[in-house]
C-alpha cells in the first residue's frame, strides 16, 4: 500500500517537477548574474585605491596647545594641497619618550593626470597626542620633518581656542600670499636650489640667507614660492621657524632671522612651487648649517 501511494505521488508530482525545472534554472542564472555584478562593483570601488598613493603633505604651521585641567595636549597642523588632484588623507602619531613624531599625508594619483593643475588649498588638522606629560619637561613634536619644541605646562603652550585662531590666521595669510604671485607663464620644468649663502651680523646676532633657484641648465627662475625652515639650536630647546618668500627676476629669495641662542642651526629649503615647476630636492644645495656662539 505504501509502495502504491509513493508511485501515485511520484506520478502526480512529475508534471510539477517538469514545470519547476526551467524556473529553477532561470533563478540560478539570475543569482549568478547578480553575484558577478556585485563582484564587479566591488572591484570598481576598490580601483581608485589601487591608483592612488599617499604622499607627505607640505606643512605650513604647527601649534602645540594644552588643556591645563586635563593635561591633554593637541597639535594643530596646517597642511597644504598643491594640486587640484591632491586630497587630504590620514595622519599617524608615534611617540618615543620625549619625541612625538607625526606624519600627515595627502592622497594623489600614482600618475598625475594632465588636467591636474596647481591649486593651493589647505587643511586644518587637530591631532590629539595624549596627556602623559610631566610638567616642566621639554618635549619635541616633529611633523613631516618640521620641529616644534614645548615645555609641558610652560608659557609657550597655547590654549585650544588660541591655537585654533592662530591656525586660521596663518591659513588666511597663506592664501592671500598665493593670490599675490605674479602672473608669469608656466615653465613645466624641474628646478633646483642652486646655492644657499649666509651673511652674518654677529653684533646683533642676525643672519641673512639667500637662496638661488635655477633650472638644471642654471637659468634663474622668477616668481616662485620658496619655503624654508630654520631648525635649532640643537638641544632640548630646539625649535623650527618656517618662512616663505618669492624669487626675484634674478632667481633669488632672501630670508633673515635672529639667532637669540648659541648653537648649531640647520637652514633647509623645503618646497619650491609655482609656474608649473617641479622641485628636485636631490640636486643642488638645499641645506646650510649655521653655527653661532662660542
Amino acid at each position: 500500500m505504501i509502495l502504491a501511494a509513493s508511485t501515485y505521488l511520484n506520478n502526480e508530482l512529475t508534471p510539477f517537477k517538469r514545470q519547476m525545472k526551467p524556473i529553477l534554472l532561470i533563478t540560478i542564472a539570475m543569482l549568478t548574474i547578480f553575484l558577478v555584478s556585485c563582484s564587479d562593483k566591488q572591484e570598481s570601488n576598490d580601483a581608485p585605491s589601487r591608483d592612488t598613493v599617499s604622499v607627505s603633505a607640505p606643512i605650513r604651521d604647527v601649534v602645540v596647545a594644552s588643556n591645563p585641567d586635563t593635561n591633554e595636549h593637541t597639535v594643530f597642523v596646517l597642511s597644504a594641497q598643491l594640486f587640484e588632484c591632491h586630497t587630504p588623507s590620514v595622519w599617524n602619531v608615534e611617540r618615543n619618550g620625549e619625541l612625538i613624531n607625526i606624519n600627515v599625508f595627502n592622497l594623489q594619483p600614482v600618475e598625475l593626470p594632465d588636467d591636474c593643475e596647481e591649486s593651493l588649498s589647505t587643511t586644518q588638522n587637530e591631532i590629539a597626542i595624549g596627556s602623559d606629560y610631566e610638567i616642566g619637561n621639554t618635549y619635541t613634536v616633529v611633523v613631516n620633518g618640521f620641529t616644534k619644541a614645548f615645555i609641558a605646562g610652560g608659557e609657550n603652550l597655547k590654549g585650544l581656542d588660541v591655537a585654533k585662531q592662530e591656525i586660521l590666521e596663518e591659513e588666511k595669510e597663506l592664501l592671500q600670499e598665493k593670490n599675490l604671485i605674479p602672473e608669469l607663464p608656466a615653465l613645466n620644468l624641474p628646478v633646483i636650489s642652486n646655492t644657499v649663502d649666509a651673511d652674518w651680523n654677529f653684533e646683533n646676532r642676525t643672519v641673512m640667507v639667500t637662496v638661488l633657484v635655477t633650472t638644471k641648465s642654471e637659468e634663474p627662475v622668477e616668481g616662485l614660492s620658496v619655503e624654508v625652515s630654520l631648525v635649532g639650536p640643537v638641544g632640548p630647546d630646539i625649535q623650527s621657524l618656517i618662512a616663505t618668500e618669492m624669487t626675484e627676476q634674478s632667481g633669488i629669495a632672501t630670508f633673515d632671522a635672529v639667532l637669540d641662542k648659541d648653537g648649531s642651526y640647520m637652514f633647509s629649503v623645503e618646497y619650491i612651487n609655482g609656474r608649473g615647476v617641479e622641485f628636485d630636492k636631490n640636486l643642488g644645495e638645499s641645506y646650510l648649517q649655521i653655527d653661532i656662539g662660542d
